[in-house]
């Protein structure tokens, strides 16, 4: 069969539902690449088949090892490879083959490095001539120079740096394989998110992160979505399907490339063009993405929105049994601009100078509660439940060095019969700070089960809420500017705006 020109392009759920993946470049030695992606797609919850690819190997990691992706009996959905650049090309004028001849192969993830991220007319041309063949025949292609793809409900994995993880609503987007991977494994051990999908898109050749994107917006188990960026190479697309997800789903982004030196360091690790960070910042905000403007602010952005519920409004509360840390947090939320020390109700402020000690300070300023030390666990149950109560609070934050004297279970239990009081619908955002970090591993834990995000410093946690905040404002104001613009439209006016 001879195809001349570019069919339309298939979809990405033959990717990530693949029933069938072969590893081309499959090794028996556990300390390459080739052998570890192996091992973790066979510890997925994956019921498909793996099929090996050496033709100097009989079997790898128990599974028959096949010669060429030609000898690979029944349907084939999905090739991985991790070889060399060269070995790419040819592989993929076999696959073009394959296709032809029994119509399957969906897509591929191309591992392998030495194409267009050097920025060298060879490599450039190698990419080129690998994709021609595929995309002729609308195979996709992630890729190349990444991790590929890893997906916690279909158990697809590609990878050789993300073992099976615990299942959620993150999916993370990211043109830096390290970003990605490193994200998943600090957040890990203190179970602060919960995966659906990982998707690196690497140099981009054929799937970029508008797709990426556009993909993850229809995925019924993605409910947040984290996004490491360098350069985009269809702007106006990527501002349009942004602006879509964003109206039902927050897309949280860390963007480099903010200085000439740094774009120039983008260039070189992926061929992407960072750009202008200006336009960058004014594309964000109109497409409703969340840009964060640390790592440690992006990290624990995506952890709490993939827990909490959007603020309702920008009054936050600070409740502090540590003087200092609450008054960290309250000089980093009213620097972000965006937020208002909540106003306390009397009847709140009444019944709380009633619980506490005489030693504690409520509402002075206002917003901000200290407990001081002398406090139990059922007092954390009472005023926890009284502050998320008020009318006047939108969203709260507690900072704490948890003394011993309390317990690790007696403390969360507290906060979950406070928090969990409420109905889910009426429930507000609730952070907390530990100050200790991970030396209170396991309250962390225990408190991230209970769906309570935790932080180890005060002004992220200001930045995060300020971040939630905003971007809530920013899906109330285009939900009044749509019904606005329907209005309009329906009562016969011009439709320019739809």
């Amino acid at each position: 069969m001879s195809v001349t020109s570019q069919v339309p392009k298939g979809s990405l759920n033959g990717l990530f539902n693949a029933k069938s993946m072969a590893i081309v470049g499959a090794s028996p030695n556990r300390d390459k690449p080739g052998n570890q992606v192996i091992r973790y797609a066979k510890a997925m919850d994956f019921d498909g088949q793996i099929y090996p690819v050496n033709p100097t190997q009989t079997a790898i990691e128990g599974l028959k090892c096949y010669k060429n992706i030609m000898d690979i009996p029944g349907r084939l959905d999905l090739v991985v490879l991790i070889v060399g650049a060269d070995e790419c090309v040819k592989i993929a004028q076999e696959i073009a083959r394959r296709r032809d001849e029994k119509g399957d192969i969906a897509g591929i993830v191309v591992v392998s490095g030495g194409f267009s991220e050097g920025g060298s007319a060879k490599g450039l041309a190698k990419e080129k001539a690998m994709l021609e063949p595929l995309q002729a025949r609308g195979i996709r292609v992630i890729g190349p120079n990444c991790l590929g793809i890893a997906d916690q409900y279909s158990g697809v994995n590609t990878t050789f740096d993300v073992p099976p993880y615990l299942k959620g609503g993150v999916s993370v987007v990211s043109q830096s394989s390290a970003i990605a991977a490193s994200f998943l494994t600090w957040a890990k051990d203190m179970e602060l998110i919960g995966l659906s999908k990982f998707f690196t898109v690497g140099n981009m050749a054929d799937v970029g992160v508008d797709e990426a994107l556009e993909f993850l917006g229809e995925d019924e188990n993605t409910k947040v979505i984290a996004l490491y960026m360098e350069g985009i190479r269809q702007g106006r697309r990527f501002v349009e399907v942004a602006q879509k997800v964003s109206q039902t789903k927050p897309v949280v982004a860390f963007k480099s490339g903010r200085t000439a030196f740094g774009s120039g360091a983008a260039r070189s690790h992926t061929g992407a063009v960072a750009g202008n960070d200006k336009i960058y910042d004014g594309a964000f905000r109109q497409a409703g993405i969340i840009r964060a403007t640390t790592i440690a602010e992006f990290y624990y952005t995506v952890c709490a929105m993939g827990k909490q519920p959007l603020p309702r409004g920008n009054r936050i509360c600070v409740l502090t049994v540590i003087g200092g840390p609450g008054t960290i947090c309250i000089d980093a939320l009213l620097a972000t601009g965006v937020v208002e020390m909540a106003r306390l109700s009397d009847n709140t402020k009444a019944h709380l100078r009633k619980i506490l000690a005489p030693t504690a300070v409520v509402g002075e300023p206002q917003g901000y509660v200290d407990m001081t030390a002398s406090v139990t666990k059922e007092m954390h149950e009472e005023i926890v439940k009284t502050i998320l109560a008020d009318e006047g609070v939108d969203g709260l934050i507690y900072l704490n060095t948890p003394p011993p004297f309390l317990g690790d279970e007696k403390l969360v239990e507290s906060f979950l019969k406070a928090y969990n009081f409420f109905p889910e619908e009426e429930r507000k955002p609730l952070l907390c700070v530990f100050t200790f970090g991970s030396n209170v591993a396991e309250l962390r834990r225990l408190f991230e089960r209970g769906g309570i995000p935790t932080m180890e410093f005060p002004d992220v946690a200001a930045s995060v809420m300020a971040n939630m905040v905003q971007y809530s404002e920013w899906r109330k104001f285009t939900k009044k500017a749509f019904l606005s613009r329907f209005n309009i439209f329906m009562k016969g006016g011009s439709n320019n705006g739809l």
